[in-house]
C-alpha cells in the first residue's frame, strides 16, 4: 500500500495492532473508550470511529512516518 493511501485508509484493531507491533510497538485497545494505547507509556495512539476502526494517519503518524 502507498503511504498516500494508508493515511486515507480505516483499519480495524487487529491491523493496527499487527502494524505497531511490527515497528517494536505494543498497543492494545482500551476496554472503556475502544482507544488504541501504547502498553508501554499509555498514550493514546489513534481513538475508534463508530465501527471500531482506526484512520491510518494516525497510527502512522504515532509511529513517526
Amino acid at each position: 500500500m502507498r503511504y498516500w493511501e494508508a493515511c486515507e485508509a480505516q483499519v480495524s484493531a487487529e491491523d493496527a495492532i499487527e502494524e505497531c507491533r511490527i515497528h517494536g510497538v505494543l498497543a492494545a485497545v482500551r476496554d472503556d473508550d475502544k482507544a488504541l494505547v501504547d502498553e508501554a507509556t499509555g498514550e493514546v495512539i489513534a481513538h475508534a470511529d463508530e465501527v471500531g476502526e482506526f484512520y491510518g494517519a494516525d497510527i502512522l503518524g504515532y509511529l513517526g512516518y
